[in-house]
C-alpha cells in the first residue's frame, strides 16, 4: 500500500509538471515576435529579447542597412534597446564607392519605440513616421537609383568611361582594349579620314566583343542565382493574386578597367492582376565588377550580394 500511494504521488507530481506551461509573453503587433525572456527566481517575467518581424518594398531595400543591430535578424532585450532606429541608406556610401551606384531610399530613417508592461507581459511598439509601415509588417519605401558622374565616350549605343586607346600591334591582333598605357606625346602625321573611321569602326567592334564577353561571364557565374531571385518576386506576387511577367531582362555594361567591366542587372517588368491592368515594376538584380583577364565575377553591390547569398529568403 505504501509502495502504491509513492507511485501515486510521483505521477501526480509528473502531470503537474508536463502540465504547467510558461510563456515568454505576448505582442500587441504581428510584426513584434518575442523570442526569448529573462524571469526572476519567483517566476515573475524581468525583461523580454524581441524581434522586429519586417518585409520591405522594394526587398533588395532589406539589405541596406545591418539587420542585427536592427534587432530584424536578432532578437534584441528590451532593457537594453527601447527604440530602434534603421536607415536603408546605411550602406550608400559604400556600394556607391565600390559599384559607382546605388539605391537612394526614402524615408531616410524609420523610428520604432517600443513599450513593454511587466504586469501584462505584453510588448507594444509604434513607428515613425506613420505611413512607413503598413499592416502586416511591410516598410514601403521609395528609391531612386544614384550614379556616380564620370566622363564618358560614347562609343555605339552605350556609354563608357574614357581611356586611351591602346594603338599598338598587340591591341590590333585582339588583345583588349586600354590597358593604362599613357598617350604618348610625340607628334604624328595626320591620319587620314579612312583611317580615323577604320580605327573608330575596330574599337567599336573591340568594345562589343568585351561587353558580350563581360556578360557571358557573369551570366556563367551567377545566372541560377538571379533566375531564382527573379522566381522568388513571382512568387510572392503570385501569391497576392498578382501576375508578374518578368522576361525583358537588361544588361547594362559599363568599362572600369583593363578589361574590368561593371555588368548592371535590370528587368523591365510587368505587374498587375490581368494583362491589361499591368504597370511597370522594374527589378534591380544587382551590380557585378568582372574581370576579364582574371576570369572573376565579384558581387559590387548590396542587392548583388543579397543575391548571391541567398539572404533575400530569410
Amino acid at each position: 500500500m505504501k509502495k502504491l500511494s509513492v507511485l501515486l504521488a510521483a505521477a501526480v507530481a509528473l502531470c503537474a509538471c508536463v502540465g504547467m506551461s510558461t510563456s515568454d509573453g505576448d505582442s500587441t503587433k504581428q510584426w513584434i515576435k518575442i523570442d526569448s525572456s529573462k524571469t526572476s527566481l519567483s517566476g515573475k517575467i524581468e525583461d523580454v529579447c524581441y524581434r522586429l518581424d519586417l518585409r520591405f518594398s522594394p526587398p533588395q531595400a532589406a539589405y541596406g542597412f545591418n539587420r542585427d543591430l536592427a534587432c530584424v535578424n536578432k532578437c534584441c532585450w528590451y532593457s537594453e534597446r527601447k527604440m530602434v532606429v534603421i536607415n536603408p541608406n546605411e550602406y550608400f556610401a559604400r556600394d556607391m564607392a565600390s559599384a559607382g551606384r546605388a539605391i537612394k531610399y526614402a524615408p531616410e530613417k524609420i523610428t520604432f519605440e517600443m513599450s513593454y508592461s511587466s504586469f501584462l507581459n505584453t510588448i507594444h511598439g509604434r513607428a515613425e513616421p506613420k505611413n512607413a509601415l503598413k499592416s502586416g509588417g511591410i516598410i514601403m519605401l521609395e528609391g531612386t537609383e544614384v550614379r556616380q558622374q564620370a566622363p564618358y565616350l560614347p562609343i555605339g549605343q552605350e556609354p563608357y568611361k574614357t581611356a586611351v586607346y591602346d594603338d599598338t600591334a598587340a591591341a590590333r591582333d585582339g588583345t583588349y582594349l586600354f590597358d593604362g598605357q599613357k598617350p604618348k606625346t610625340a607628334e604624328v602625321e595626320t591620319p587620314s579620314f579612312n583611317d580615323e573611321r577604320e580605327r573608330a569602326e575596330e574599337l567599336e567592334k573591340k568594345l562589343a566583343y568585351e561587353r558580350n564577353q563581360a556578360v557571358l561571364l557573369l551570366k556563367r557565374f551567377y545566372n541560377k542565382d538571379i533566375d531564382a531571385y527573379i522566381q522568388s518576386i513571382d512568387k510572392a506576387q503570385r501569391a497576392k493574386g498578382q501576375v508578374l511577367l518578368a522576361n525583358d531582362r537588361q544588361w547594362i555594361t559599363d568599362k572600369i578597367g583593363s578589361p574590368v567591366y561593371k555588368v548592371s542587372c535590370k528587368v523591365n517588368a510587368l505587374l498587375g492582376k490581368t494583362r491589361a491592368a499591368m504597370k511597370p515594376y522594374p527589378i534591380d538584380c544587382g551590380a557585378y565588377r568582372v574581370d576579364l583577364d582574371e576570369k572573376t565575377v565579384i558581387p559590387a553591390d548590396t542587392s548583388a550580394r543579397a543575391i548571391v547569398a541567398g539572404e533575400y529568403r530569410n
